[in-house]
C-alpha cells in the first residue's frame, strides 16, 4: 500500500486532527490548529488523519486550507461509521451509510477524493464483510485511492483482512493499552499496514498537565470517562516512570513515542497536538524516533525500558 508521499521528511509520523476540532480535550483555539497544520507541513508531515465523527465534523473542515493549497502533495485519511445524533454515538456501517459519510466528508474537505478512507469502527448491526465491500466499491469508483479499517479484533483481522493485503489499520496501542495479538494478527502474511492511535493515551503518558490525572480536567473533557485516568496502578507505574525518565533526564513522551514506534509489527504513529508548541516540543525528539531499539536501551538504560514493556493492568 503506497502511503509515501512527496516531501515526507517524517513519512511514519502521522498527525491526527481529533483533538484540534474544540470538542472533548479541552479548548482548542482554531487559530492554533491552522497554524499547527501549516507549520507540521513544512517540517514534512504529510500524512492527515480525521474523521467525519471528530468534533461533529469540525476536524475534518480544519483541513481545507491545507488541502485547497497543496492537495497533490498530502496524504488525508477520514473514516466513516460513527455518527452522533445529539450527545449519543451510534455505528451506522452499512454501505448506505457508509456512503453519505463519505459524501459528507468529501464536501466538508472541499476535495473530491479521498486518499484513505476507513471503517471507523466495526457496526455490530451489519456483517463487517458487507461493509468492507463497500469500501472496495468505493475505490472502484475513484472516491478513495485506497480502504482501511479501524478497531479491529485480531479474530477478525484473520477473519476478514485477506493475506498480502497490506491493508491500512488503526490500532489503539501504547504501554498502558496494549493490542499486541491484533498486531501480530495483521503482521502474519503481511495482512496489514498498522498505524497506532493515542500513541500518549490522551496525555496521560505525556509530560504536560494530563499526566496529573483527572483533577487537571474540565467536567466535559472526554478523558474523564477513560479509566486509565483514575486508576491507582496505572497512577503507580506513571509515577515509577518519571522517576525513571528523571535520572536518566529522557522526557517520558519521546520515549514512549520511540517505543511506539520501536514496537513490532507497527508502520506509522498517529499524535495528536493542539498547539505548534506541543508539536515543536514533540519534533525536538525526532532521533528518538528513529533511533534503534539496541540506542534507545544504551540512551534510556535497561530498567526504564523494561518498564515499558512490562505490561499494567487498571
Amino acid at each position: 500500500m503506497p502511503l509515501q508521499s512527496e516531501g515526507a521528511v517524517l513519512p511514519r509520523l502521522w498527525l491526527g486532527t481529533w483533538s484540534m476540532g474544540g470538542e472533548g480535550f479541552g479548548f482548542c483555539d482554531a487559530r492554533d490548529a491552522q497554524a499547527l497544520l501549516e507549520y507540521a507541513f513544512k517540517a514534512g508531515v504529510r500524512h492527515f488523519d480525521t474523521a467525519g465523527f471528530y468534533a461533529h465534523g469540525k476536524s475534518e473542515k480544519l483541513l481545507i486550507k491545507l488541502s485547497k493549497y497543496h492537495r497533490g502533495s498530502i496524504f488525508i485519511s477520514s473514516k466513516g461509521g460513527l455518527e452522533w445524533e445529539g450527545r449519543n454515538v451510534f455505528h451506522r456501517a452499512s454501505p448506505e451509510a457508509l456512503r453519505q459519510s463519505l459524501q459528507q466528508s468529501l464536501k466538508r474537505l472541499r476535495t473530491d477524493y479521498l486518499d484513505l478512507y476507513q471503517l471507523h469502527w466495526p457496526d455490530p448491526k451489519v456483517p463487517i464483510g458487507e461493509s468492507l465491500d463497500a469500501l472496495r466499491e468505493f475505490q472502484q469508483e475513484g472516491l478513495i485511492r485506497h480502504w482501511g479499517v479501524c478497531n479491529l479484533m485480531a479474530k477478525q483481522v484473520e477473519l476478514h483482512i485477506p493475506e498480502f493485503a497490506g491493508i491500512a489499520h488503526q490500532v489503539h496501542h501504547n504501554p498502558i493499552h496494549r493490542s499486541d495479538d491484533i498486531l501480530q494478527a495483521g503482521e502474519q502474511q503481511a495482512r496489514c499496514y498498522h498505524l497506532v492511535y493515542s500513541p500518549l493515551e490522551q496525555g496521560l503518558l505525556g509530560d504536560g498537565k494530563s499526566s496529573s490525572g483527572l483533577k487537571v480536567l474540565g467536567k466535559k473533557d472526554f478523558r474523564r470517562s477513560n479509566p486509565y485516568f483514575n486508576s491507582s496502578r496505572i497512577r503507580l507505574w506513571l509515577d515509577e516512570l518519571h522517576q525513571l525518565a528523571e535520572e536518566k533526564t529522557v522526557p517520558v513522551a519521546a520515549l514512549v513515542l520511540a517505543w511506539a514506534f520501536n514496537f513490532r509489527g507497527v508502520s506509522g504513529v498517529i499524535v495528536g497536538p493542539k498547539t505548534p508548541c506541543q508539536f515543536q516540543t514533540l519534533l525536538r525528539y525526532q532521533s528518538f524516533f528513529q533511533a534503534e531499539q539496541a540506542m534507545l536501551i544504551k540512551l534510556c538504560g535497561q530498567a526504564l525500558w523494561q518498564h515499558l514493556h512490562n505490561p499494567v493492568n487498571i
